[in-house]
């Protein structure tokens, strides 16, 4: 078996108790099967009260929140199923999180997730480039994925075409994503059409320098258009507000944002002014935004290969990316400044709350089909303004 990670995996160990937020919190935990077995043959008190915590729902067994935390949390913010019973206690979430993995045949590739405080300090800390590593073991492979090995050929090579632009730090951002948003609708076009061996030319075309050299003039003319930026911006949150959310007390403070900016007539050069001040103040800080980037096209566009939908995967890193941003100029506008500790805050939230409901996925894929803030030429006027 392959394995790909990135080079910050490594570097991740939980610090439990001294974590800001906890795991144990805001989501309902599913128990898989072996460990719901494993729970019916504990004794004593214990045994007693891990079976009564457990509920079943639409099949599966699901540890029901209470309040907003896990039954086992303890005050300490400690587990007590893993003080009682130990780490082969744990449920298979409980003991892989926040690691996340995919498989596609013989390879695995595995990262931490962006919701964990701790993995999102690690994925942001450092201004290098993102490095992923690959390496091999003895693991046999136990069964194929059910895919199309053209299609995943190509969108792999296409995938590091795509971390090639991403990271290429002689372009402003907006324009590294403007470039990615294109690339995949070209590539979505061949994939829709049945002609997945046409996808080469996409990748060679950019990865040409004098077609990019003419795609950056191009770009010039979506460029003095504020106000269709801004009528897009409110249009992403009230679509970000209707989505599911962890609790109702609006973790995001997508209210916050509305009514900072978006309220009177008034409101639009205010919203224009902080854009620009944060842009300037967090400038040499840039590169935290690059790595979410990185982070939300490793984490998904690979997925496109189980659904042909490259379009929603490289739409989610973006559109994921402008908000947690857009969120990052509130907090700025709040509080005159902006952290380090500010933009794990909002960038583990952000992950927490949307990433981690796959019905969120789901819904804003849904949604990038249907709603033309969306399509491709908007999203490239919200970027380049």
């Amino acid at each position: 078996m392959k394995i790909r990670v990135p080079e910050y995996f490594k570097d991740f160990k939980c610090i439990a108790s001294e974590c800001e937020d906890t795991c144990c919190a805001g989501w309902g935990i599913v128990i898989d099967d072996e460990t719901y077995s494993k729970y019916q043959k504990v004794d004593g008190a214990f045994g007693d009260r891990l079976k009564n915590e457990i509920v079943h729902d639409a099949g599966e067994n699901i540890f029901i929140l209470k309040g907003n935390d896990c039954p086992f949390l303890n005050e300490n913010k400690l587990c007590d199923i893993y003080n009682e019973l130990g780490e082969e206690g744990l449920c298979y979430t409980c003991r892989q999180y926040p690691r996340y993995l995919e498989e596609f045949g013989s390879l695995r590739e595995i990262g931490i997730s962006l919701s964990c405080p701790e993995a999102a300090r690690i994925i942001l800390r450092d201004s290098k480039k993102a490095i992923f590593e690959l390496s091999e073991n003895d693991e046999e492979v136990s069964g194929y994925n059910d895919i199309n090995a053209r299609l995943y050929i190509e969108l792999m090579q296409c995938r590091k075409i795509v971390f090639d632009i991403l990271q290429d730090r002689n372009l402003e951002l907006n324009v590294r994503a403007s470039i990615v948003i294109s690339f995949a609708k070209e590539i979505q076009d061949k994939i829709d059409e049945s002609e997945i061996g046409d996808i080469k030319s996409i990748r060679e075309k950019y990865s040409n320098e004098s077609f990019v050299k003419e795609f950056l003039c191009d770009l010039e003319k979506y460029k003095n258009k504020e106000n269709n930026k801004y009528n897009n911006m409110h249009e992403y949150f009230k679509v970000f507000k209707n989505l599911k959310h962890i609790h109702p007390n609006d973790p995001l403070g997508l209210d916050d944002t509305i009514r900072y900016f978006w309220q009177n007539e008034d409101d639009k050069e205010i919203y224009l002014a902080k854009n620009k001040d944060f842009n300037k103040y967090y400038e040499k800080s840039m590169y935290k935004f690059e790595h979410i980037l990185v982070y939300f096209i490793f984490r998904y566009f690979m997925k496109a290969v189980f659904d042909y939908d490259v379009s929603a995967k490289v739409k989610t890193a973006i559109v994921s990316y402008l908000m947690i941003k857009e969120l990052a100029v509130t907090r700025f506008t709040e509080e005159g400044d902006f952290t380090d500790t500010d933009i794990v805050d909002i960038a583990h939230t952000y992950s927490k709350d949307i990433e981690h409901l796959e019905e969120n996925i789901e819904s804003l894929a849904e949604i990038f089909e249907t709603n033309d803030v969306f399509a491709v030429e908007e999203m490239i006027v919200t970027l380049m303004n």
